[in-house]
């Protein structure tokens, strides 16, 4: 559980990265919304997974 929760917390600064190059490339002319999008969402949804299990082994420590 712990290596899935390292993969996912991984995992959110990979997509948190794509939204930043999504968002700098407008400095070039070349933005991509998709980027920004798929970056934040994923990334978001990722963290608050990696959380959740982080969460529920914490709890299975105190059993």
């Amino acid at each position: 559980m712990r290596f899935g929760v390292l993969l996912l917390s991984i995992t959110t600064l990979v997509l948190y990265g794509y939204a930043l190059a999504g968002l700098g490339g407008f400095l070039w002319g070349k933005g991509n919304t998709f980027y920004i999008c798929f970056g934040l969402l994923g990334g978001t949804a990722s963290a608050l997974l990696a959380l959740w299990l982080w969460k529920k082994y914490l709890d299975s420590l105190t059993q």
